[in-house]
């Protein structure tokens, strides 16, 4: 009896395109993770340029004297190092006294062609005690 047997060498067309296609899905699937990955490290970097920006400034503000904090919240400004980094960055601040004390808030915004969250912070003011009093 003789048995019919052919060995099947190379790849049919048909495993070619198979092949092909889970190919490209796959290098679609790379390529929307490598980009989605540095827009959020952009993303982070931008913030922690900011968060720093933010952080100094309101530290320089609460060593100010009371009558003194008001004015420079008016003078507020960007630095250059800031600028070249973030597009528009615009401050925002305000001197608040209420029944919780006095606080000095700070806000940095900035465009970056899609929804952005600003930085905020927020320092009580605290009065330092007079070297007349010791």
């Amino acid at each position: 009896m003789k048995t019919n047997t052919r060995l099947h060498r190379g790849t049919t067309l048909v495993e070619c395109i198979v092949a092909a296609s889970v190919l490209t899905v796959a290098i679609g699937t790379v390529t929307t993770a490598v980009v989605r990955i540095s827009r959020i490290w952009t993303d982070t970097a931008h913030y922690r340029i900011a968060l720093q920006e933010v952080s100094n400034h309101l530290e320089s503000l609460t060593q100010l004297p009371a009558d003194q904090v008001q004015a420079a919240i008016n003078s507020l400004t960007v630095s250059p190092e800031v600028s070249r980094s973030l597009v528009d960055a615009k401050w925002s601040g305000e001197l608040v006294q209420d029944a919780f004390g006095e606080r000095v808030k700070l806000e940095l915004s900035w465009q970056d062609g899609r929804p952005v969250r600003p930085v905020r912070m927020t320092a009580w003011l605290v009065e330092s005690p007079n070297e007349d009093d010791e």
